[in-house]
């Protein structure tokens, strides 16, 4: 009987690091309008997004996750309270791309870290070093908004919302390679 209950806990204690778990990492919460399905959802791939970024999970901050019916975008993040807000409803899909784009940019505010891609990035998709990493022409211009779609592709392999945002492939291996910390 004492054997079979260390095998269990041993097999919890496996289960628990292989889903990312930690005491110390990052706490994800949800805000009473988050219904279950999106619940599930978002914590699986906040699971994703965090087995994407090993070399980073130490300056992830905690982040709270609310539901919107209304909201003039899919989603959006307040980094006053480290809050991404999503608009519902939606395919799995979408909603997965919204999360980690919002997700990425939470990693923006809550990571000092962050600032060195930033040169490498903006090079590999040929930008001027002096751009500004928040400002641009258009949605699809800014530093900020490429570096969460490429994010988005490190994360979940593809972006089923792909719009106009172009992204090279070395932009991609710039975050792939930031978030594991090579």
């Amino acid at each position: 009987m004492r054997r079979s209950v260390l095998i269990a806990l041993l097999g919890l204690l496996i289960l628990a690091a292989s889903s990312g778990c930690s005491d110390s990492g990052p706490e994800l919460r949800f805000d009473t309008s988050v219904p279950p399905d999106l619940e599930q959802l978002v914590a699986t791939t906040w699971i994703r997004f965090l087995d994407a970024h090993p070399g980073r999970l130490g300056c992830i901050g905690d982040v709270t996750v609310q539901a919107a019916w209304e909201l003039e975008t899919r989603a959006e993040y307040r980094p006053g309270d480290a809050t991404v807000v999503v608009r519902v409803p939606g395919t799995a899909a979408t909603l997965s791309d919204a999360i980690v784009h919002e997700f990425a940019h939470h990693i923006e505010f809550t990571c000092q870290d962050h600032v060195e891609l930033r040169a490498a990035f903006l090079e590999a998709q040929g930008m001027p070093e002096s751009a500004d990493w928040f400002e641009g022409d258009a949605w699809d211009a800014i530093p900020s908004e490429q570096y969460a779609e490429a994010t988005v592709e490190v994360v979940l392999g593809s972006r089923s919302l792909r719009g106009q945002t172009q992204l090279s492939d070395g932009a991609v291996d710039v975050v792939r390679s930031w978030a594991a910390d090579n």
